[in-house]
């Protein structure tokens, strides 16, 4: 945290000009200017949402781009940040006072000295400007990991602030910030290690690194970075530094930014604030540009007081846990209105909805087609491998990547923009389901009566027993494993097994949770609160991550597709015959959404209050209006 910035201003200024070309041009410009002049006129806030996903995308420092029509940097008037859109967004923490705020500084013997005690001092005082009764800031006299999990698991703490030397390890491709160890000599504390510290302290809502290239990640995976696995482990939002900063320019950022934190401002406006502090403070400095925030969703206001009012988030109600109850179908209502048909693509296995409304389909012809299903337009054709055709699909996160897997057990995972394969995974056996974790990071799928796990890279990392296997240990044909999910968090992963069972694993393999079924489960979907499962009775069961039954439906033809909706309580299922009925959560009410004309592919309800998109295996697709009932209840646009 030594070198100064060195780079010619004339240099950075050209590059950020030809970033902004190359990215914000054409009908992107023109939509940035219509945002920034309805933000202006509805006296809101406009923020730019970085979505750093793809090789070598998360090294470009995307804060030097330039507004084309001030020729200004944005990010010193707009908060650019890197959202890495992991799940369901965090909602602020309504906060009991006081703010309670955790710093460390690392002092090891071998390692230059850092400004810390000048840094400490700064950050108390601005904290405690305004209500010294309403923060309470606590810094440790130790700098050793021992210290720092101490205090984490023996205390509440709602921020917390590191000072230390830091970088990445190429050979490990992983983060690193640098504590004392016993010796006092530096120690490397890994991302993954930082990552299990955190992990019992759900209260946590901010971390700031101001740590050298604590920002940076590897090649291939932006989650390889010290603050990127932080927010992978549930930390709403984290400030790190991209490139190396000096004592100076990350006092003066520290400083302003915990200012306008203590002003009550969310968080990215209180970054890009701190960021104009520096530019003004260190003229001639580029060091401006060196923090980056992450956040795990768009929610920035990470804080709520008791009598402060949360930023207005759709509701979002569950079944309650009550006893075992039958969901009693209250059919007969009218069907909902059919928008329109977005494409025909012939005959197709499998139709699922990805990030940004975009949809692909597993066509007979070989192709994987992808759609925007907002209007159909056709955005990328990948060619068939090997001749196989393909007969399910997984979407990554990131819009980029959808997986494939065909008939011949092959499963490739697609780069739309190239349209030609990104890795090829051969596992070894038959199978017909695959998913991705909600971070992107893991594939999983399933062979015979196994799931496989592998990596970002291709390389299998798992390969776990799903049940035990039969007549003296020899897999019976018929058997195999059916639909498979990761669990809320991404640590473990659900199948639905040949026994007629579904079973949570652990990366062990060992069952932490059996839900035990009569039938054979052809679906499966859920929330952070509840497991769904369809069976091939018809019946739908609900179900807690805890193992106990809440409600289920009455039985009817195979429920094949099942869809939870993110802005309603309400469940989507699509049966054998091609009936599609969305289910009230809470009240029980249901409704016939769509009579399709062949076997279904799939179903999923659109972001935004887009309605309801559908799939046949004769491939129509097509988008439904969602149900009077849904529209009033919710408010849906």
């Amino acid at each position: 945290m030594t070198r100064s910035a060195l780079t010619p201003e004339s240099s950075v200024r050209e590059f950020g000009k030809r970033l902004t070309e190359a990215v914000i041009r054409g009908k992107i410009s023109l939509q940035l200017d219509r945002c920034k002049n309805r933000a202006k006129m509805q006296g809101r806030s406009l923020r730019i949402l970085l979505r750093t996903d793809g090789p070598h995308v998360g090294h470009i420092p995307w804060e030097y781009l330039v507004d084309p029509s001030r020729d200004d940097y944005l990010a010193l008037r707009v908060p650019v940040v890197r959202d890495l859109r992991l799940m369901d967004p965090v909602p602020p923490l309504t906060l009991t006072l006081p703010l309670r705020v955790l710093g460390i500084s690392a002092r090891p013997s071998d390692l230059p000295p850092l400004e810390e005690k000048r840094e400490r001092d700064r950050i108390v005082q601005a904290l405690q400007r305004g209500s010294p009764d309403n923060v309470e800031v606590h810094w440790l006299p130790g700098d050793r990991w021992q210290d720092l999990a101490k205090a984490l698991r023996s205390g509440t703490w709602h921020v917390l602030h590191c000072v230390c030397h830091g970088g990445f390890d190429e050979e490990l491709n992983a983060g690193y910030i640098q504590l004392s160890g016993d010796d006092g000599s530096a120690m490397r504390l890994h991302a993954g290690d930082f990552e299990r510290l955190i992990a019992d302290s759900p209260q946590l809502r901010l971390i700031v690194l101001n740590a050298c290239d604590s920002a940076v990640s590897g090649d291939e995976d932006v989650f390889t970075s010290t603050a990127a696995s932080l927010v992978v482990a549930g930390v709403p939002a984290v400030v790190a530094m991209q490139y190396e900063i000096t004592d100076e320019a990350a006092l003066v950022f520290a400083s302003a930014f915990y200012e306008r934190l203590a002003d009550g401002l969310p968080v990215d406006r209180a970054v890009t604030l701190a960021r104009e502090e520096v530019k003004m403070m260190r003229q001639g400095s580029l060091e401006w540009a060196t923090p980056v925030l992450f956040l795990a969703s768009d929610q920035t206001r990470v804080f709520a007081s008791a009598d402060q009012p949360q930023q207005p988030r759709t509701p979002r109600r569950t079944p309650t846990a009550d006893p075992v109850t039958l969901i009693k179908p209250t059919l007969g209502q009218q069907l909902s209105e059919r928008i329109g048909v977005l494409a025909e693509v012939g005959a197709c296995s499998r139709l699922a909805l990805g990030p940004a409304n975009l949809l692909a389909a597993a066509c007979e012809d070989g192709l994987v087609r992808v759609f925007t299903a907002l209007d159909g337009e056709l955005v990328a054709q990948c060619p068939p491998v090997q001749r196989e055709k393909p007969i399910c699909l997984a979407w990554s996160p990131w819009q980029r990547h959808v997986a494939s897997r065909h008939e011949d057990g092959t499963v490739v995972v697609w780069d739309l923009q190239a349209e030609v394969p990104a890795r090829v995974i051969s596992p070894g056996g038959k199978g017909d389901t695959l998913a991705f974790s909600a971070d992107g990071r893991w594939l999983a799928l399933t062979v015979e009566n196994h799931v496989q796990v592998y990596d970002v890279h291709g390389a299998r990392v798992r390969d776990l027993v799903a049940w035990s296997a039969k007549k003296g240990g020899r897999h019976r044909a018929g058997e195999n494993a059916g639909p498979v999910i990761f669990a809320p968090g991404d640590r473990h992963v659900v199948v639905a097994c040949g026994d007629s069972s579904v079973r949570q694993l652990n990366v062990r393999g060992q069952p932490v949770m059996t839900w035990p079924h009569h039938q054979t489960v052809l679906s499966l979907a859920f929330t952070e609160d509840f497991l769904a499962t369809g069976c091939l009775d018809g019946q739908v069961r609900f179900w807690s991550w805890g193992g106990r039954l809440v409600r289920r439906t009455g039985y009817g033809k195979p429920a094949r597709h099942l869809a939870f909706s993110a802005e309603f309580p309400v469940l989507a299922v699509a049966d054998d015959e091609g009936t599609v009925t969305i289910r009230d959560l809470n009240s029980g009410k249901s409704s016939i959404a769509a009579k399709l004309a062949s076997q279904p592919a799939g179903v999923a309800f659109l972001d935004g209050g887009g309605g309801l998109v559908t799939g046949t295996s004769t491939g129509a697709i097509e988008r439904w209006a969602l149900p009077d009932w849904m529209v009033e209840q919710g408010g849906a646009s």
